[in-house]
């Protein structure tokens, strides 16, 4: 019996912090230093507005596998299907170099597993097969 694999992230971490810090400095340059129109400055700030957000509200994303289910959840949005019921999990790295996972279940919809809920690297793969899940990694 594998113990409950869980992964918990919240969006006030260093990561966060020197990427808005880069966006803020670039939207600087912009208006100071190329002395960009507004209108065009309102747009990147209009792009940085929701990763600001999430520092604020500090949102966390869990991520928990047991012997019965896997259930995530980002804020108020999360989801949880039983073991039983997948046919298999889809996990993939994109381009961007962000990982993509997908659980397609024996009936219905297939479900995404949002990306900040996701473990860096091979963890969640391990996990999943650790509990009999097979897991197809492309990329």
């Amino acid at each position: 019996m594998s113990e409950t694999f869980t992964h918990r992230r919240t969006s006030r971490n260093a990561t966060s912090y020197l990427m808005v810090t880069f966006a803020i400095v670039g939207l600087l340059v912009l208006m100071f230093g190329l002395q960009a129109h507004p209108f065009v400055v309102a747009l990147f700030a209009v792009l940085i507005a929701p990763a600001i957000w999430s520092i604020i509200a500090n949102t966390e994303a869990r991520l928990s596998i047991d012997e019965n289910s896997v259930s995530w959840q980002v804020g108020a949005r999360g989801d949880r299907v039983d073991l039983d019921e997948i046919d298999y999990v889809r996990a993939r790295t994109a381009l961007d170099l962000s990982q993509r996972v997908a659980i397609f279940r024996n009936s219905g919809p297939k479900l995404h597993v949002p990306g900040p809920c996701l473990p860096s690297g091979r963890q969640l793969d391990e996990a999943l097969e650790a509990r009999g899940v097979k897991v197809k990694r492309l990329f």
